[in-house]
């Protein structure tokens, strides 16, 4: 006999009355929004956001009662004041600082037109954060959205960003502002009660101002997890700010554009592409789903003469140079940065900086890539605010000797000022970016108190290596590119339209492998599982090890060596979260060698999370396989 509980004619009649005598008369039937067409990536789409909302609220009930969001309605006045006082108590002295005002301005004003997508092309250090904040803010108060969402994409950057919101839109800590990527600020143990609301609101974005990283962002729009899938309907009605938008992944572009275009016209969005060098994403044979002419509107006024008038650096055409060379001319500035392509040259040009130095000033060179944890990292290069001693900012603001070699890490957003900077040749965007970190702030003069332009000079190593794949086809546009454009690089905008359009008819913008269907094609389909497998920000993201840098090491031992009553596990969410900014990114390869010489070893045992003996973690140079410094043998 089967069970009665199951009986759905017997058990639904009684539930229906019950609803339409506690709520109202239950319609007829459900009404589909009047865009549901039969395209099938319409279809497929708004079968996403039925899910989202499904999950999150079976989420939250399965949570019990939840705190009450703040509506953005209620506080964008006064965020709208709070971002216009800060920008009043800006300087206005000085062309850089005039420019700045003036970006804000164009910003506040463009906050009042139609939803829409919309770019800010202003060369770095032209007042992007705080610019973009007030359109995003007068935006959402002349439409009445819901929230904002910015979307930045390196760990290295969006603490330095999430920060100066908070400072800037929620000095209380009231909520107003919520990060939300694998580095969040671990909280104690005292505070977890009062810290739940902030991770509830983290985990589906129910914030007036949302914080996260291009992973988070781009992968939730593609995801089959339910807990990636809970925030998006949370995306409706919201402008969302995509900052250095030219790092979104090429290989995603084509469904990526699809969807954004969709919660443009049917879900109430509004997007904001900022950066220094704009990809413009125009509509062509390479890039089916890009925009067409006038469908993306630029804010500032007049962007070329913006250029022109930010200018603050010389470049000089590429030369190759072997490291005792290049090193030899870092160690002759007083202050000088040097961004190459791949860790094992940054490791040996940091080891042959050194060696050229005296005694003194050999703690004046530092070492930033992928090999070091997040907090490691940020350890080197320091608060923005008020940086410790002996960290990079630190010895920038107080004149003091520093030379920093470091990947790619540092480009894009990270807040630095160097009079000098070396980049090996790269793509077009990254060698420019790299060049926002030079004369940054405008203030370089000669001796007679003179502004001058800072120096970027860009260089080919001796000893060959690039990151495979799109990186290397970038390289390749960039160097063909720039013996003909070099005087352009700095004063035309335009030249970055150009080159990834070159960089879009030779790379794949839909990630179809051979054989293989196309995300576009799965999601027709519906096949969310394979469009999830598909749609990766990091195709080969390798395996995550935790390192035992400082507190990391702690955090490690507590972790270990705690007793949990019975019944409750040995290690959970909020331990992996205390965890994420002690952990490298590994290749495949790198790990096994790691497991095969015992240097990395379970967390616990039956646990596929893994610690790194603390040999093999550098003090400068963070993790460290083979090749270590000779220093490190010497008694």
């Amino acid at each position: 006999m089967e069970n009665p509980n199951y009986d759905a004619q017997s058990r639904l009649p009684p539930l229906a009355k019950w609803l339409i005598s506690s709520f109202s008369k239950l319609p007829d039937a459900a009404l589909s929004p009047t865009f549901i067409e039969s395209k099938p990536l319409v279809l497929e789409y708004y079968t996403r956001m039925l899910y989202s909302c499904l999950v999150d609220a079976d989420w939250l009930d399965a949570a019990g009662e939840k705190q009450q969001a703040i509506c953005l309605a209620e506080v964008v006045e006064e965020l709208l004041n709070k971002v216009f006082q800060v920008r009043e108590g800006k300087s206005r002295q000085g062309l850089v600082n005039e420019l700045r005002h003036a970006v804000f301005d164009d910003c506040l004003q463009a906050g009042e037109w139609e939803k829409g997508f919309f770019s800010l092309t202003v060369p770095t250090g032209g007042g992007k954060t705080l610019s973009s904040m007030a359109f995003a803010l007068a935006h959402a108060k002349k439409h009445a959205l819901d929230r904002v969402i910015v979307v930045i994409p390196y760990l290295s950057i969006i603490e330095q960003n999430a920060a100066e919101y908070r400072s800037i839109l929620d000095p209380d800590g009231l909520g107003l502002v919520v990060e939300h990527h694998s580095s969040v600020p671990e909280r104690s143990e005292e505070a977890d009660e009062a810290a739940a609301p902030l991770l509830q609101a983290a985990d589906n974005w129910d914030a007036p101002v949302i914080v996260t990283t291009s992973v988070q962002f781009v992968e939730s729009l593609f995801s089959s997890s339910p807990g990636r899938c809970r925030k998006l309907h949370n995306i409706v009605n919201s402008i969302v700010i995509f900052d250095e938008v030219q790092t979104l992944p090429s290989h995603l572009l084509n469904p990526l554009l699809n969807v954004l275009k969709e919660l443009r016209r049917n879900y109430g969005v509004s997007f904001l592409f900022m950066t220094a060098t704009q990809p413009a994403f125009r509509k062509g044979p390479y890039l089916t789903e890009g925009f067409a002419s006038g469908e993306v509107r630029e804010i500032t006024q007049n962007t070329p003469k913006l250029f022109k008038n930010l200018l603050r650096v010389d470049y000089h055409q590429p030369e190759i140079l072997d490291w005792k060379t290049l090193a030899a001319r870092i160690a002759s500035c007083p202050q000088a940065l040097c961004v190459v392509n791949v860790r094992k040259h940054a490791c040996r040009l940091w080891e042959e900086v050194g060696n050229l130095l005296p005694v003194e000033e050999k703690n004046s060179v530092y070492h930033l890539s992928s090999s070091m944890c997040a907090a490691h990292r940020l350890r080197v290069l320091g608060d923005s605010g008020k940086p410790r001693e002996g960290c990079v900012r630190y010895r920038l603001r107080n004149n003091l000797p520093c030379r920093l070699i470091a990947t790619q890490v540092v480009e894009a957003g990270v807040d630095i000022d160097f009079p000098v900077v070396y980049r090996a040749l790269g793509p077009l965007d990254a060698i420019a970016q790299a060049a926002g970190r030079c004369n940054r702030e405008g203030l370089l003069q000669d001796v007679g108190g003179r502004p001058v332009h800072g120096q970027v000079f860009i260089f080919i190593p001796e000893e060959k290596g690039l990151p495979p794949g799109v990186y290397t086809t970038a390289t390749g546009i960039s160097a063909s590119m720039l013996g003909n454009s070099l005087e352009s690089l700095g004063k035309a905008p335009d030249i970055f339209a150009r080159y990834f359009s070159q960089l879009y008819q030779l790379t794949n913008t839909d990630h179809a492998r051979r054989g293989e269907t196309s995300i576009q094609e799965d999601r027709e389909s519906f096949r969310f599982r394979e469009v999830a497998r598909k749609a990766r920000v990091i195709v080969d993201d390798g395996q995550p090890v935790i390192v035992p840098f400082r507190q990391g090491a702690e955090r490690i031992f507590d972790i270990r060596s705690r007793k949990r009553p019975p019944g409750e596990p040995r290690f959970d969410r909020n331990d992996l979260r205390r965890l994420q900014r002690y952990m490298v990114n590994v290749s495949n390869r790198e790990f096994a060698m790691l497991l095969h010489t015992g240097m990395a070893k379970p967390l616990f045992p039956n646990l596929e999370l893994y610690v790194l003996e603390e040999g093999c973690y550098h003090d400068q140079l963070g993790l460290i396989i083979d090749n270590r410094p000779l220093e490190d043998f010497i008694l």
